[in-house]
C-alpha cells in the first residue's frame, strides 16, 4: 500500500475527538500505509439506534481543532450535506465519483469489524473498497465469526487489512463523555486536545445542561 498514494477516510461519530484518534491516523501516516487521513464524521449514525450525538457542526469544529498543525489530515463533512442515515457504501461512492482516480480505504476498529456484516449493503461495501482495522482493546478481530458470515474471499479481504502491532488507544469516546459530564474538562486532561477541551468547555458540551448525556 506504501507505493501508492491512499487516503484513509477514517469514520466515526467523533462525539467527541480524542487522542486516541488523533494517535491511530499519525501512526498510519508515519508508517507509510497512507498518504493522508481525512476525518469523516457522521451526521446519523444509523449503528447507534436512539442515541443523540452532539450537533454535527460542533463535532466537525473539534475535528478542525484537533487536526491542527497536521498537513496531512483534513475533515470532509460530506455526511452533514444530505439527510437520512449515515451509510458508508453510499458515501464511498459519492467520495469516489468526486474525486475520480484517487485510492481511498475506509478505516474501522476491530469492533465494528465483526459487525461489518450488519451494515448496510454490506458484500457490495465490501466487494468495491477497502478496509483496514485497528485493534480495539478487548474487541479484537474474531475469526470464527468472520468465517461464518462472510464468503472467503471478502473475508481474506477483511482479515488482511487487520493492522496487527498497530498501537491500541484506552479511550473512547464514551469514556470521555462519562468523565467529562461527571468531572468537566479538568478530568479530561491528557486524553482529547487541549483545543478540543476548550471548546467542550467554552460551548458547555456534554454536560448534564449540555446538548446530550
Amino acid at each position: 500500500m506504501s507505493e501508492e498514494t491512499l487516503t484513509a477516510v477514517f469514520g466515526g461519530t467523533f462525539d467527541p475527538v480524542h487522542d486516541g484518534h488523533i494517535g491511530l491516523a499519525e501512526h498510519l501516516l508515519e508508517t507509510g500505509l497512507v498518504t493522508r487521513v481525512v476525518f469523516l464524521p457522521a451526521l446519523h449514525p444509523p449503528h447507534k439506534s436512539g442515541f443523540a450525538p452532539a450537533p454535527f457542526a460542533d463535532r466537525a469544529e473539534m475535528l478542525r481543532l484537533a487536526i491542527a498543525g497536521h498537513p496531512r489530515m483534513s475533515v470532509s463533512t460530506i455526511e452533514g450535506e444530505r439527510p437520512g442515515p449515515s451509510y458508508t457504501v453510499e458515501t464511498l461512492d459519492i467520495l469516489k465519483a468526486r474525486h475520480p482516480g484517487e485510492q481511498f480505504v475506509w478505516i474501522i476498529g476491530t469492533d465494528s469489524l465483526n459487525q461489518l456484516h450488519q451494515w448496510y449493503q454490506a458484500e457490495r461495501l465490501v466487494r468495491e473498497n477497502r478496509f483496514l482495522s485497528y485493534p480495539r482493546p478487548g474487541n479484537e478481530a474474531d475469526e470464527e465469526l468472520l468465517r461464518k458470515v462472510w464468503p472467503d474471499d471478502l473475508r481474506r479481504k477483511l482479515t488482511d487489512g487487520v493492522l496487527n502491532g498497530a498501537p491500541e488507544f484506552d479511550i473512547s469516546s464514551t469514556s470521555l463523555r462519562e468523565r467529562l459530564a461527571a468531572g468537566g474538562v479538568e478530568a479530561c486532561r491528557g486524553l482529547a486536545p487541549e483545543s478540543v477541551l476548550n471548546y467542550i468547555e467554552q460551548h458547555h458540551l456534554y454536560t448534564e445542561q449540555g446538548v446530550h448525556p
